[in-house]
């Protein structure tokens, strides 16, 4: 079951607490949507040094991340 964290209008550190919470109770792909630069680069961090799978997508101020899960 995939799941989604909105942390549009959230400040650092939120959104990236809100996607590590969802990332631990992973059943299926995680979608996380941030709208500020500093988050999606906190977000982008953590995934690459945690070797996560994702990819992403810019539109506008808005910046979304498709997590795939870690045993794919």
């Amino acid at each position: 079951m995939s799941s989604t964290v909105d942390a549009r209008g959230l400040s650092c550190p939120h959104p990236l607490l809100l996607t590590m919470k969802a990332l631990a109770d992973e059943t299926g792909p995680i979608t996380a949507i941030v709208d500020s630069e500093s988050s999606a680069e906190s977000l982008s961090s953590h995934l690459t040094k945690n070797k996560r799978v994702f990819s992403v997508t810019r539109n506008g101020r808005e910046t979304t991340f498709q997590i795939e899960p870690k045993n794919s």
